[in-house]
This record gives C-alpha cells, sequence and structure tokens, in this order.
C-alpha cells in the first residue's frame, strides 16, 4: 500500500500491520524532516516492512502497477495539480486495485460573493485544508477521468458554510493477466484505427469500410468514457470502447451510444466482457442510464458478449443498409441502468 503525505507516518505504520509482514507499506511525503519523523515512529514502532519515499503526489516514485491500496489522509486537497495526483494513483495501483482517502470537499455552488468568501475564509481559520478543496462534483470527474470506477464520496463531517471532511472511494478496473483498463489518450490514435480497421475488415463490425481519421474519429465520441486495454509488456493497444451522444436534447443526457473492437489476437481471452463492464460502471458513475448499440444479426460473437453484460434485443431494422452491395438487417440493442436513472 502507499500512503500519500504520510507527515509523521501513523496511518502508513497501521497499514503496515494490516499488510502483514510479507506486505509492503510505503510512505511518501515531500518533506525530509517529516520522512526523519516517520523513520524514528518507524523504528520505536518496530515496523520493519515500511520504505520510505522522498517525492511528491504528483510524481510519485514508484513503477506503474506496484501497489494494491492507495490512502491518503487530508493531502491531496493541497495539490496543485489535483488531477495529476489522481492519474498518478490510477498508474501505480496495479488493476483492481483501490484507492480511498479522507479529504476536505466542498459544496458545488459557491458563487464567489463576499460574504460567501468571509464565512469561508472563517471555516479555513477554523479547520485548515480548505482553501484549494475540490466541488464534490469536481472530484468525481476527475477521478473517472484518471480511469477510475466504483466512484463514492460519503461525507463524514460537516463544517458549515459548504465544508465538509469526506471519504473518497474509487477503483481500478480489474482486467487479464498482463493487461491494463486506461483512457484513451490522443497518443494511442495509430494503435486505436488499426485495431479498428481489423475489425471493419471482419466483416461483421459495421457498414463502414475503413477506419475514419483520428480527427474525425476523437470529434465524433466523448471526451470521457472513451478507454482502451492495452498489453503491459509491449504497450500495444489490443481492445478499445468509446461512446459518443444519441442527441443533444436534455432529455437524452443519459444515453449513449457505443462501439467496442477487440483485436483478433485477443479474442477469446476475456478482453471484451471485462472491457464492457468497466466501462458500464464508468457510465454509471458518469449519470449515465441506457447504453445502445446496433449489430449484425451474422456477428454472434458480439451478440453473446453484449447479452453476458446485460443488453437484450430490442427489434430489427430490416434491410437498413447497404454494405458490400448487399442489404443487411441491424440488430437495436440496449442496455439500461439498474441503478441510474
Amino acid at each position: 500500500m502507499l500512503d500519500l503525505g504520510s507527515g509523521g507516518g501513523i496511518d502508513v505504520l497501521l497499514s503496515a500491520r494490516r499488510v502483514g509482514p510479507r506486505g509492503r507499506a510505503y510512505d511518501l511525503d515531500a518533506g525530509t524532516d517529516m520522512l526523519e519523523l516517520a523513520r524514528r515512529n518507524a523504528e520505536e514502532a518496530g515496523v520493519t516492512n515500511v520504505e520510505f519515499l522522498h517525492g511528491t503526489i504528483e510524481h510519485v516514485p514508484l513503477p506503474a502497477r506496484s501497489v494494491d491500496v492507495v490512502i491518503s489522509n487530508r493531502v491531496i486537497n493541497l495539490s496543485d495539480d489535483k488531477a495529476a495526483t489522481l492519474a498518478e494513483a490510477f498508474r501505480v495501483l496495479r488493476p483492481g486495485g483501490r484507492f480511498g482517502v479522507s479529504d476536505i470537499v466542498t459544496d458545488d455552488g459557491d458563487t464567489g460573493t463576499a460574504e460567501e468568501l468571509r464565512r469561508r475564509a472563517a471555516t479555513e481559520r477554523r479547520i485548515g485544508c480548505t482553501a484549494a478543496s475540490l466541488t464534490i462534483p469536481r472530484y468525481r470527474d476527475l477521478l473517472l477521468e484518471a480511469g477510475f470506477v466504483g466512484v463514492g464520496v460519503t461525507l463524514t463531517a460537516d463544517h458549515g458554510d459548504g465544508v465538509h471532511s469526506a471519504v473518497v472511494k474509487a477503483r481500478k478496473p480489474r482486467i487479464g493477466p498482463g493487461l491494463e483498463f486506461r483512457p484513451m489518450r490522443d497518443t494511442d490514435a495509430e494503435q486505436v484505427l488499426e485495431v479498428y480497421q481489423l475489425g471493419l475488415d471482419s466483416g461483421q463490425a459495421s457498414f463502414e469500410t475503413t477506419a475514419p481519421s483520428w480527427e474525425r474519429f476523437s470529434a465524433g465520441k466523448l471526451h470521457n468514457l472513451r478507454y482502451v486495454v492495452s498489453d503491459t509488456a509491449t504497450g500495444q493497444v489490443v481492445a478499445w470502447v468509446a461512446a459518443s451522444r444519441v442527441s443533444t436534447r436534455p432529455v437524452y443526457a443519459g444515453v449513449i451510444e457505443h462501439s467496442v473492437y477487440v483485436h483478433p489476437g485477443y479474442r477469446a481471452c476475456g478482453i471484451g466482457r471485462a472491457l464492457l463492464t468497466a466501462f458500464i460502471e464508468a457510465g454509471e458513475d458518469s449519470g449515465i442510464w441506457t447504453v445502445q448499440s446496433g449489430i449484425f444479426p451474422e456477428n454472434t460473437a458480439s451478440l453473446a458478449l453484449h447479452e453476458a453484460v446485460g443488453f437484450r434485443v430490442l427489434g430489427t431494422r430490416e434491410r437498413v443498409g447497404r454494405h458490400h452491395g448487399v442489404w443487411r438487417d441491424v440488430l437495436m440493442i440496449e442496455r439500461r441502468s439498474t441503478t441510474v436513472g
């Protein structure tokens, strides 16, 4: 486990006992005086399975996928770059790893009036650590942008004036051995489009026959809710999923259409199911209540995959379009959330 901003090391020493003698606890702090205090505390407590790291929470000096749990106690709030901090927490966690921190959050809706600023300043003097705090919605958004799912913010104390202590939890999606689920990046463009083209070449994935340019692909997809599965040994993108809005009308704010493609060399490995499961959970965290798509009836593998994660066939659009000169049917499928909407 890793404690971000450990200070005197009390939390990391308690955690060192929890992970047991064969586990390891990492104590990360930017202050050399705090690290020295933590070392003395560890010696006095007789704890030997702690490693002390000098560094910042925005640039964690650990390799990717090296810890199972990330904790912190009212430190992330102080970061000048919270997006980088949460991205680093995601990076160092192994697939299936957990993020659980105590932090200070604020209500959404501070208009910045003189009276509100005066009250917020009084709260700052009383409890400290509020000046750079995130609103609850923004905390959720940053965790989702980092790639986390299962995001939860539980308020634990009301300090007044819209300031709260909270426990913030999230999870890095679990995927198969040697693989990692993460947000799609612009640097993935060539590999994403390669996997796309391989799917189109099968003749069963889409009416399209040629993958679009990255600019057109990216413009048509939501900035969030686009993910890849990469091979951790090679960095190769082996699968991707992305979403687009079905309408700009507010009534359809929670309805999206999705596409999912898996490299032919990695099929029958459970990647598609794990990828779709994480995508659905991320969608629900984002307020999505319906995911829909269209599938050729002949694409039985895709139909089986979608049915396995809760999609149902709504009906058939008969002879809706020509594909290589042949008029083809499309099955309309959707998944309705049982928790959102």
